[in-house]
């Protein structure tokens, strides 16, 4: 009888542990390295505090149990190299699930993308300057997502998706915006190209900015290695822009591409101001181009044209 008792237990006992092991995830089979591919990206992220994002090449490592979008937006997740750009997504954020439809990419993001930013204050909507910075923040967290998948993936727009408190996971609440005139849930977002630093709007900010004569903001727009050597030191900066003319009204056309796509060439119409009388110029030449991954123009290219006789 004893015999038997031991033999039914250690059946029941091997029943169990089948069961359990049956039950239990198995874990991701790693695939061999010499099926790893790599493959160029671009993300976007913001440009230091602008309220734009810029772009940065990224080399993504896929592998066949790691679709690309995964990829991708797991190195958007991990924030930029250049110390020009800044990442948006709160620390802590995982992505669980990525799944297409049509066109419309569907990301799961864990509850951390709903966690406030660190250095937000809590009394932020008594404060003017984060009553636009905190839905800003917001606005182009997501849009660098949208940018950056719409960019490399054939998809038209990024269903957001967030899996809380181990709820199932729920479209992302208009709530998360801070903004009082979008209610309910999310819809899918589309990309908003205003809010990249592509030529044109880059010029568009530095104009904007040479005229708010906000030379802080406008340094960073000045590139790093000009025709006549090294970006000079931000007080002579603003000592040559101090002496220039007013610039008033000004329109630009063109943003011709050339040398590989990395030097844009615009035309400008001006209205400067000096010493009470008003000068018009017509058809002045400036040029942009691409200095670590960013729009850039030389204070050489940025005043020339005024200085010259019209």
């Amino acid at each position: 009888m004893k015999t038997r008792w031991l033999a039914l237990m250690a059946a029941l006992l091997l029943f169990a542990l089948g069961t359990s092991l049956a039950e239990a995830p198995l874990p991701e089979a790693a695939a061999p390295e010499e099926l790893h591919t790599q493959e160029t990206a671009v993300l976007y992220f913001r440009h230091a505090d602008e309220p734009f994002l810029a772009s940065e090449e990224r080399m993504i490592t896929l592998s066949p149990s790691r679709p690309f979008e995964r990829a991708l937006i797991d190195a958007l997740l991990s924030g930029p190299a250049s110390p020009d750009l800044t990442g948006l997504f709160p620390a802590g954020t995982r992505l669980l699930a990525t799944a297409r439809q049509a066109r419309t990419l569907f990301v799961t993001f864990s509850g951390e993308i709903l966690s406030p930013y660190p250095d937000e204050p809590e009394t932020w909507r008594e404060d003017l300057a984060w009553q636009l910075e905190a839905p800003q923040r917001r606005r182009l967290c997501m849009q660098s997502l949208v940018a950056t998948v719409t960019e490399n993936c054939d998809v038209d727009q990024v269903q957001v998706l967030v899996k809380h408190n181990g709820a199932d996971s729920l479209r992302l609440d208009n709530a998360y915006f801070l903004r009082e005139d979008l209610t309910g849930l999310a819809d899918p977002l589309t990309r908003d190209d205003s809010l990249i630093l592509t030529p044109g709007n880059t010029l568009s900010r530095i104009l904007t900015l040479w005229q708010q004569r906000d030379w802080q903001r406008l340094y960073r727009y000045v590139a790093l290695q000009g025709e006549d050597g090294v970006r000079a030191a931000y007080d002579d900066f603003v000592s040559r822009m101090e002496a220039l003319p007013a610039l008033r009204e000004c329109s630009w056309t063109g943003g011709s591409l050339r040398g590989g796509g990395r030097t844009a060439t615009f035309t400008l119409d001006a209205t400067l101001r000096s010493a009470g009388q008003t000068e018009r110029r017509h058809g002045a030449i400036l040029r942009l181009r691409m200095e670590n991954g960013l729009w850039r123009v030389s204070e050489r290219q940025l005043t020339a044209w005024m200085e010259a006789s019209p």
